[in-house]
């Protein structure tokens, strides 16, 4: 079935930089805005770092003497926060650079339009005289190009480096960055900026008539100790040949790279599909996974906070970082659920290449060998920004998510050889932490010492022993383990023994508790506590799942964050509520995106949805993240098809309105890819195509009559196991008598 692409349409001006319309091929991402008579593109690099830290690297103080001394933690005396407000260095991801057109008139009217399929934008902006100005906007699918082509020539076309002069971007003057140099090669400018000591960005610029290219490379030069070297090294001579080059040979072959750029976008849309009756959720489906693949590339960085889209006139919200908890991970469950987990890749090889340092972490922290924390605020090679050892960095829980995710490739891709590389060593490590930090009490029991469920807060940080997202998950991992090292012929039992003395995971009347002695109190945006359901999935479908979401719900929505919304749709799914999974996900749609469909902090458009708030968190109203979105195709997977332990649910969080639907390709646990046909309110076919050897058990919702598998009636269950085989494919189907 050809899939109807809806495209998305900006036509209001888009004044601010969250308003605009947006490229990206998981390298570089451009982002278009409206300043007077000029289109503006920030255009960023993700390796646009900087990387020092003025502190020593060593902590303040020890694990151990957290733990004797709280207060002295909360207070400060233990961290080493930077004090943002002095000119100290500390590490943070840069602004975008920038490309200007400026037009004969300032621009009165606008609109715009991506098309998903082609991952290309046609515009079209009225002038204050009355001239329209028609342009067409990509960036390249598997080269660093940015392409512009105009029907005008009655422009006027620059690239920049940072404006330090014009009070947004403060720090960087503070940091002595030195002005931006231009210079031309033939036909091509470049303009060189130089930051971070030892690194140098190049954005350069082609014109030919009508039609403007772009690309951007940054790179850095270890063995520079003079920053002003920079600017006569070889670097920049290596960067300019580059950049000359690559300009140069896409103008020659340009049909031949933009064919290959919609073959690259293509066969990103074939891998995968949804179909459902509600065109809201249809469209955010297809303008998440647009931005996903424009993020997120196997031999890319792994995704921060803002993506590849930061802003060239103003530092990126919140450091631009890596958030080692739900924001770095939810960006990646969508990948894992649409047949795309060599997206996956760049993230789980990045934090492999960062355990050195993540090792060093962990033994300066805690005293510990062999072992693994990540900082839950992130920067290049695993070192911590907004210094490295703040209050922040230095909390316990981080490396949980990392390694719950690490587990999540290998379950999902059955990889033995990056489970040898990559997953065993880095979850060993992360298990040697907790191992050497466990604490025997007087129920014989191992316990895990200061922990924290994270955005949980009560007069402050709230900070105790036991949190269920530690131990649940710690749980998680030795369970997989064991089944690890069997799959690599490695002796296990340390793993098994370990899984037996730790306290196992505390339930109540409620269900899950944040702490053994600590119920949700209070309406919360980070539900932490229900981890066991997801993403870990060891308890779904059951009486204490269902408890758990009737507490978090019970306390209310009004300190949610946006992207609570989709995070708790998943949650629905899992209980089997497919009217509350749809409804969670509308009320994200409509109340917490800007224009351009990003999410924006807090509730800025007054919908009543949060808790009224003046701070936006601290960031300006230009600031989003892409996290959120991400979420979407993710929860939109799970009310089709998802798995807990060895048994795959089918149809749990389709809700009672939607008559027709389907979903192809969509993937579980051992990679298998599912395909659903649902039709008058009910399953109608389920294909699966296995990815590896094992027997699973198939649970149905919304089924009327009776089930056949390959053509073979079956007698009526609750579930109905089959034996798969890697490269064959099975098939449900209903019929009636």
């Amino acid at each position: 079935m050809k899939k109807e692409f809806n495209k998305l349409v900006i036509d209001q001006l888009p004044k601010k930089f969250n308003e605009g319309l947006f490229w990206g091929n998981g390298q570089i991402g451009g982002f278009l805005y409206v300043v007077g008579n000029s289109l503006r593109f920030s255009v960023d690099n993700v390796r646009l770092w900087e990387t020092r830290d003025t502190h020593l690297d060593e902590p303040a103080g020890k694990f151990q003497d957290f733990i004797k001394n709280p207060e002295l933690f909360h207070n400060g005396t233990y961290t080493k926060q930077t004090n943002l407000s002095e000119p100290s260095i500390y590490r943070t991801h840069l602004p975008g650079l920038s490309l200007n057109i400026a037009l004969e008139d300032e621009i009165v009217d606008f609109y715009g339009e991506i098309d998903f399929q082609t991952a290309s934008s046609d515009i079209c902006v009225t002038l204050k005289n009355g001239k329209k100005v028609n342009c067409f906007v990509y960036v390249d699918s598997n080269v660093n190009i940015l392409k512009v082509k105009l029907d005008t020539t009655n422009s006027t076309v620059e690239i920049k480096g940072w404006d330090t002069e014009n009070g947004n971007l403060p720090q960087l003057a503070a940091w002595n960055y030195p002005k931006y140099q231009e210079e031309k090669t033939n036909e091509i400018t470049h303009v060189l900026q130089s930051y971070s000591e030892r690194s140098l960005a190049l954005i350069s610029l082609i014109e030919k008539p009508k039609h403007i290219y772009i690309t951007l490379n940054a790179d850095d030069l270890a063995n520079e100790e003079d920053a002003s070297a920079i600017l006569n090294s070889d670097l920049k001579d290596k960067l300019v040949n580059m950049n000359s080059e690559l300009l140069n040979c896409y103008v020659q072959k340009e049909e031949t790279f933009q064919a290959a750029h919609e073959a690259s976008w293509a066969e990103f849309w074939n891998r995968s599909d949804i179909n459902i009756p509600n065109d809201r959720l249809q469209h955010a489906f297809y303008t998440e996974m647009y931005k996903i693949f424009a993020n997120e590339r196997k031999t890319s960085w792994p995704v921060t906070l803002q993506g590849v889209w930061n802003n060239d006139a103003r530092m990126p919200a919140w450091f631009g970082d890596w958030h080692n908890d739900l924001n770095v991970q939810s960006c990646y469950w969508a990948v894992y659920k649409t047949n795309n987990i060599e997206l996956a890749e760049a993230y789980i090889d990045y934090y492999t290449k960062c355990m050195p340092r993540l090792t060093e972490r962990a033994y300066k922290l805690f005293g510990i060998e062999n072992a693994i924390h990540c900082p839950v605020m992130m920067g290049p090679d695993g070192y911590g920004v907004a210094g490295e050892w703040c209050f922040w960095n230095e909390l316990l829980g981080p490396e949980m998510f990392v390694a719950a995710d690490f587990c999540w490739y290998y379950e999902f891709s059955r990889n033995v050889e990056k489970l040898k590389s990559s997953v065993y060593p880095f979850v060993e490590r992360v298990i040697n932490l907790y191992q050497g930090i466990a604490y025997e009490g007087e129920d014989g029991y191992l316990h895990i010492p200061f922990t924290n469920s994270p955005e949980v807060f009560k007069n402050g940080s709230l900070i105790k022993d036991d949190a269920t997202i530690v131990v649940s998950t710690l749980h998680y991992l030795l369970e997989n383990m064991e089944r690890y090292a069997k799959v690599l012929g490695i002796d296990g039992s340390h793993y098994v023994e370990f899984k037996k003395k730790l306290t196992p995971v505390k339930t109540t009347e409620k269900g899950y508790p944040l702490f053994p002695d600590e119920e949700v109190f209070d309406s919360h945006r980070h539900f932490c506590h229900l981890f066991p359901i997801f993403p870990l999935g060891t308890d779904t479908h059951s009486k204490i799942a269902e408890k758990s979401v009737n507490t978090v719900v019970d306390k209310g929505f009004m300190e949610y964050a946006a992207w609570s919304f989709p995070y708790m749709s998943i949650f629905a799914s899992r209980i089997g509520r497919g009217n509350m999974a749809r409804m969670m996900l509308e009320i994200y749609c409509m109340a917490f995106r800007a224009r351009n469909t990003f999410v924006v902090n807090g509730d800025p458009n007054n919908n009543g949805m949060l808790k009224i708030s003046d701070t936006n968190a601290g960031e300006t109203s230009d600031a989003f993240t892409v996290e959120a979105g991400f979420i979407v195709p993710a929860a939109l997977s799970e009310m089709f098809v998802h798995r807990s332990k060895n048994t795959v649910y089918v149809a749990y969080g389709i809700p009672d309105e939607w008559n027709n639907c389907s979903c192809s390709n969509l993937t579980v646990e051992g990679g298998h890819r599912i395909s659903v046909v649902m039709e008058k309110y009910a399953v109608k076919s389920v294909t699966v195509e296995a990815n590896c050897d094992e027997t699973v058990e198939f649970s149905f919702a919304k089924l009327r009559g009776n089930l056949s598998l390959d053509g073979m009636k079956l007698a009526p269950l609750e579930t109905y196991p089959v034996a798969l085989t890697k490269g064959k494919t099975v098939t449900f189907e209903v019929y009636y008598e």
